[in-house]
């Protein structure tokens, strides 16, 4: 199996995913809830839905695929996602491909400008976990005979105000019936005023109501015609590095997604991909 297919398979699942998890995270500091979807899934959580959409969608396709393959040399790192196409003959312990996975935000869940894209992409230092990390990582992944690194992502056009508000609405109006955007309300919603004893729900006002402005306003700053603001300048960046420094033999490749509708912050975007030497 090629890499491009691969891309373009996982763009293809992001929808399906985005639509179907029920994973649902919170604010590591204020415990409330974030909105379900890709969006607010982390990268390992993504990539479990990845294996699981592929073998429902696409069973045939592979004989193994498989995530968070321990790498041999150090046992507490992990390839992200390992995968064999059916028509390929590997011995057993190896693998087609191994792959590792990144998600590169260019807003946060609220919408706000989210400034660590480009550490997240091409940053040296090792607390950054950058692609760069990754590709060190991916030198000691024995068991692939091929290699790549994938990034995925969210873009942003004069549009997506409008979706983000749309959605916002859907949202508010599902609370209290339905978990299929964000769980049951809790205490973690709500402060009372210590004087007045009036009860504030903090999900609404502070995460999901300034969304839809939060998303114009950080378009607009990009370009203040407000038409887009997108991760293809990232993409040129990320490629211009990994062929300065000689290290890829193929890529990118890139797919689209569109169509989702259960993230104020997501409604189309690109899964981008390299192989590795």
């Amino acid at each position: 199996m090629e890499l491009e297919q691969i891309v373009k398979r996982i763009a293809d699942l992001i929808p399906i995913i985005d639509k179907e998890t029920d994973e649902q995270n919170h604010n590591q500091r204020n415990k409330r809830p974030y909105v379900k979807g890709v969006t607010t899934l982390r990268e390992p959580q993504l990539t479990k839905e990845i294996v699981r959409s592929w073998l429902l969608e696409y069973k045939d396709e592979l004989s193994l695929i498989d995530d968070e393959i321990s790498y041999p040399d150090k046992k507490s790192e992990k390839c992200d996602l390992v995968l064999t196409d059916a028509k390929e003959d590997i011995p057993f312990g190896k693998f087609e491909w191994a792959i590792e996975m990144k998600y590169l935000r260019l807003v946060g869940n609220n919408g706000n400008n989210n400034d660590y894209v480009m550490q997240k992409a091409i940053s040296p230092f090792l607390k950054d976990r950058s692609l760069i990390h990754d590709i060190e990582k991916l030198k000691n992944a024995k068991f692939g005979k091929r290699k790549a690194i994938i990034f995925y992502g969210f873009d942003y056009d004069d549009g997506s105000e409008n979706h983000a508000e749309i959605i916002c609405n859907k949202i508010r109006e599902s609370i209290g019936k339905s978990t299929f955007y964000v769980e049951e309300p809790n205490k973690s919603w709500f402060k009372t005023d210590a004087k007045t004893g009036k009860e504030t729900n903090l999900f609404l006002t502070k995460d999901l109501n300034p969304t839809p402005k939060n998303i114009g306003r950080v378009v607009r700053s990009e370009h203040k015609h407000g038409r887009s603001y997108s991760l293809e300048s990232v993409t040129e960046v990320i490629d211009a590095f990994i062929r300065l420094n000689q290290i890829t033999i193929g890529g990118p490749y890139i797919s689209h997604f569109s169509g989702l509708e259960r993230h104020p912050c997501a409604e189309f975007g690109r899964v981008v991909g390299w192989e590795i030497k």
